[in-house]
């Protein structure tokens, strides 16, 4: 089962219903972390992407939210000094370059997310993908 890590945006299109006249962006990221429950993919999450959704007072719903998915199909990862220096070696973007990081860190295969322009100069280092291209 490959891995998939996702972007803070992934999460906050879910919860917040977000969408626009063309899509429904919540609905690409429900229907993405339903294949997860099907094990089609196992999740990726870190504590990193906990403390951005904490700012968008979300942390709540998130943690209840992963409570779903089953053990074996949940994979979380903590971040370390290491971590952040190899974030700021990776890019000026830091935030992003950490969530790039961590899902290496935990072998994810892809990276999913909504703002791909943002990650696009990590292609070299992991897939970077749409929850609606999976």
């Amino acid at each position: 089962m490959d891995r998939i890590y996702c972007d803070t945006c992934v999460y906050i299109d879910l919860f917040e219903g977000r969408a626009d006249k063309f899509s429904c962006w919540d609905e690409f990221a429900l229907s993405l972390f339903n294949r997860v429950r099907e094990k089609e993919y196992t999740l990726v999450v870190s504590d990193w992407l906990l403390a951005e959704l904490k700012k968008r007072n979300h942390d709540k719903t998130f943690e209840k939210f992963i409570k779903e998915f089953e053990k074996d199909n949940l994979i979380k990862v903590e971040t370390t000094k290491e971590d952040k220096k190899k974030a700021r070696a990776l890019s000026s973007n830091y935030p992003d370059a950490l969530h790039v990081v961590l899902a290496k860190k935990a072998n994810a295969v892809y990276l999913v997310t909504r703002d791909v322009h943002y990650f696009s100069e990590f292609r070299d280092v992991i897939e970077i993908s749409l929850p609606q291209s999976l």
